[in-house]
């Protein structure tokens, strides 16, 4: 395995993503991108001298700050951690690409299911086919992370109430079915 602190990659991805103030959110963190697929931490400026020399001595932080998320080759090419994006959610003030959906959506989608238009509650513009979304539940946490399959909001009131809105790529139940389900992926892209 093989760690790199700093670089800008993740920020662009953000800004690209939630925009330019999302970003700034993120000024006081350092980057560190390990292993492959290419996990990215954020970490306050002042660990970077203990990561570095963690680093130097041949061995690997089992992770340091929080984890932001994962850069990929393949779009969509950064998949934010629902941590990432709360915290952005929170900077900003209001969801960006995102859906919100009915509780009883949110017990489907914690079971691994797709985000189906009957759950919609409200959609955040920008969203765009095969890019990620955050799928937040009535009390504005993000509940998962998902790929859209629509191009706008405006999609999904011409489209059935059992149509997929966004793909599940990541949802919070994982972490409870992870030790009953052996194997199951992390992120299913």
């Amino acid at each position: 395995m093989r760690c790199v602190v700093g670089g800008g990659e993740v920020f662009e991805h953000v800004a690209r993503l939630h925009g330019s103030r999302a970003a700034e959110a993120l000024r006081e963190y350092v980057p560190l991108y390990c292993a492959e697929p290419l996990e990215v931490y954020l970490m306050r400026a002042e660990l970077m001298h203990a990561v570095e020399r963690i680093l130097k001595s041949g061995r690997f932080p089992y992770f340091a700050g929080f984890y932001a998320g994962r850069l990929r080759s393949d779009k969509p090419r950064f998949i934010p951690s629902h941590v990432l994006l709360d915290r952005l959610y929170k900077h900003i003030g209001h969801p960006v690409r995102a859906v919100k959906i009915s509780d009883a959506g949110i017990r489907v989608v914690l079971y691994g299911r797709d985000v189906l238009a009957e759950s919609v509650v409200e959609c955040f513009e920008p969203v765009e086919a095969g890019e990620v979304v955050s799928i937040t539940g009535p009390d504005g946490y993000v509940y998962a992370v998902g790929l859209s399959k629509i191009s706008s909001c405006g999609e999904i009131g011409r489209l059935r109430e059992k149509d997929v809105v966004a793909k599940t790529i990541f949802d919070l139940g994982w972490y409870l079915r992870s030790g009953t389900v052996p194997r199951e992926a992390r992120y299913k892209v």
